[in-house]
């Protein structure tokens, strides 16, 4: 069972916003991870959800889906994943973006590489879907 791990105590805060306002970006080039993942967002009530399987589909979709949240898997393929939160992060202008950061890894290094690259929590797979609620129904 996963347990969401806050790599920083300082965030900005968004704001506690409904299920089915809240707009979710899943981007993991594993695709039966990445559908998965959007399967049980769907059934536990978060509607406007998108997939993308590389950095650079996640940044074409997210110029025209402004996610709030992006649960960003940490080993894609063809960018870094760190690279790729600081990026949606910059072209998200205006509003804020939780980035959280999902992935296989126990290693602590990575925890701290989450948070400098500005990952709100640092998700360990298998993701527990009551676990996942309580991180997305908490203002960051």
């Amino acid at each position: 069972m996963s347990r969401p791990e806050s790599p920083q105590d300082d965030g900005g805060s968004t704001g506690c916003r409904s299920a089915e306002a809240l707009r979710l970006l899943v981007v993991d080039n594993d695709m039966d991870s990445a559908d998965s993942l959007e399967l049980m967002l769907h059934a536990s009530g978060y509607a406007q959800t998108r997939v993308a399987y590389s950095g650079h589909a996640a940044l074409a979709m997210a110029t025209q889906f402004h996610p709030d949240v992006v649960l960003l898997d940490l080993g894609l393929l063809d960018m870094g994943s760190y690279e790729l939160g600081q990026l949606l992060r910059e072209r998200a202008q205006r509003q804020h973006v939780r980035l959280i950061a999902v992935t296989e890894s126990r290693q602590h290094a990575g925890r701290d590489l989450a948070r400098n690259a500005g990952f709100e929590r640092y998700l360990l797979k298998p993701i527990d879907a009551a676990d996942l609620t309580t991180l997305l129904a908490t203002p960051a």
